[in-house]
Formats: structure tokens, C-alpha cells, sequence
């Protein structure tokens, strides 16, 4: 898939958000929910016992939405504030050197949000296209849980957007109906919170 053809596909499918995770629960509240990783909502994991928990409900939901050898986008999210400070870029990082990512254009964080971000900030989203299997992503799950990277997995096929965070996932869904049906399926994962998060 080339750069503009992402683009066409994400202004078709999402034409009230930019690809940045953080906006989603935001610009689509009414087809968003989430899933916390850990019972009692316990962010990070402490030991190997807990790594399971985690990576065997992200990779059972996952794959309930994604299906099997489903092909699927990674987008990688590399933030950069100012000049000299720079987290989870993509060439760099390890975890992401086996895919081939396309850059997409850089945005500008103070147009998203001038009171939170500087006139030198900058967004630089990458995709790459892959298959999802269950657990052969379960190294790039850790990353993100442990948020030493940023990312987001999405199925314009599927109309869904999956975006794991550090301490559970995210997920846009195409409508308010599959979002509840979602919902109470997965309804022991829920946070207790009324809110969601």
C-alpha cells in the first residue's frame, strides 16, 4: 500500500480523527471501549505469571476481531518534541526492523493541541502491513504494554482500529451495535469505572 492510498482509506473510514491513538476514544466515543490487560485494572505486569494474563487476552480479542492470517496495518507512532528530545522512532527501534514501513506525512502537535504541545513538535505516524497469528506479535505487545514503543494495529477491511496502550487496548469498532455486542462479550476485562478508562 503506498502513502496516499493509506490516506484515501483513512479519510474514507475516519474522516473526524487523525492517525494518532490518543484521539480515537475521543473522536469516536460512541463506537470506542476498552479492555484492561490485568485483573483489578493492573497496569503493568510484574512477573512472567502476569505477562501471560496479559498477552492471552490481548491475543484472544485481537484475533476475535482480526480473524486468522487476517493481513493487517502496524502503524508506528514516533512523537518529537523540540530539537532534542525523541521517543520510539521507528529506524531505531529493534521490534520494528522485520517490517517494512512507509512514512506518512508528518503533523504538526500544536495544530492538534496548541495548550499541550509546542510550535516544534511533530507526529511522525509509519505503517506497514502484516498478518496477525496469535501470539507471533506477543514481543511487539510487550513493547507497547511496557510503553517503550507506540503503536496501533488497524483492518480497514475489518473497520476496526485495535490500539493496545500500557495497560490494556483500545478499540474502534464500525458501529454502536458491535461495539456493545463487543462489550458484553468481553464484559469481565471492562474497567469498573463508569467512564471506561
Amino acid at each position: 500500500m503506498t502513502k496516499e492510498g493509506f490516506q484515501k482509506l483513512w479519510t474514507l473510514n475516519y474522516p473526524d480523527t487523525v492517525p494518532i491513538s490518543y484521539l480515537f476514544k475521543h473522536d469516536y466515543s460512541e463506537r470506542w471501549f476498552r479492555i484492561h490487560s490485568l485483573p483489578n485494572s493492573k497496569r503493568y505486569a510484574e512477573d512472567e505469571s502476569e505477562w501471560q494474563i496479559l498477552l492471552s487476552r490481548q491475543n484472544e480479542i485481537i484475533t476475535d476481531f482480526f480473524g486468522l492470517e487476517t493481513p493487517f496495518l502496524i502503524v508506528a507512532e514516533e512523537y518529537n518534541w523540540g530539537d532534542n528530545r525523541q521517543i520510539h522512532i521507528t529506524d531505531e527501534e529493534d521490534i520494528f526492523k522485520p517490517f517494512s514501513f512507509v512514512r506518512l506525512d508528518n503533523i504538526e502537535l500544536n495544530k492538534i493541541d496548541s495548550e499541550e504541545y509546542n510550535e516544534p513538535d511533530i507526529y511522525r505516524p509509519a505503517f506497514a502491513l502484516t498478518i496477525w497469528k496469535p501470539k507471533y506479535h506477543d514481543n511487539l505487545l510487550r513493547e507497547i504494554a511496557n510503553d517503550n514503543i507506540r503503536a496501533y494495529f488497524i483492518s480497514f477491511d475489518k473497520n476496526v482500529i485495535v490500539a493496545p496502550y500500557d495497560g490494556g487496548v483500545d478499540f474502534i469498532l464500525k458501529d454502536i451495535t458491535t461495539k456493545e455486542n463487543y462489550k458484553n462479550k468481553y464484559r469481565q476485562w471492562l474497567s469498573e469505572r463508569e467512564d471506561g478508562l
